[in-house]
């Protein structure tokens, strides 16, 4: 989440509207915004209910911890994800070996090809 859409969240956890700081672009227009936001406001919400507004979007846009995962490739789709509360940092995948598949064996591949380091020893018809 960048600085301004930081910003944007307190904004609305001020109470203002998402609408009225969707096309802000820079850090001072929605500055601007929270500040004619409060402006004269003061019975608007309480002091309280302001910290706890800012404090909830403090901690949605707290950083995460990294988090490294390694993938063994398989013979079917994967999808990797971060554990909750967490991003990923790097995905490692690892090489792709004739482990991979049960079949990939020397008498199931034709005698002078090697499929994933192994050479084929198949002379059939």
């Amino acid at each position: 989440m960048t600085n301004v859409e930081a910003l944007k969240a307190v904004y609305v956890a001020l109470g203002g509207d998402t609408a009225d700081v969707a096309n802000a672009l820079t850090i001072v227009n929605v500055l601007n915004a929270i500040s004619d936001l409060l402006d004269g406001q003061d019975d608007a919400i309480t002091n309280a209910e302001a910290i706890a507004n800012i404090a909830a979007v403090a901690s949605a846009i707290a950083p995460k911890p990294e988090q490294n995962k390694t993938v063994t490739p398989a013979t079917t789709s994967q999808e990797v994800t971060a554990d909750t509360g967490k991003v990923l940092a790097k995905v490692t995948v690892e090489a792709v070996t004739a482990a991979i598949d049960a079949n990939i064996i020397a008498t199931n591949i034709k005698s002078g090809v090697t499929i994933l380091g192994v050479e084929g020893t198949y002379t059939g018809d």
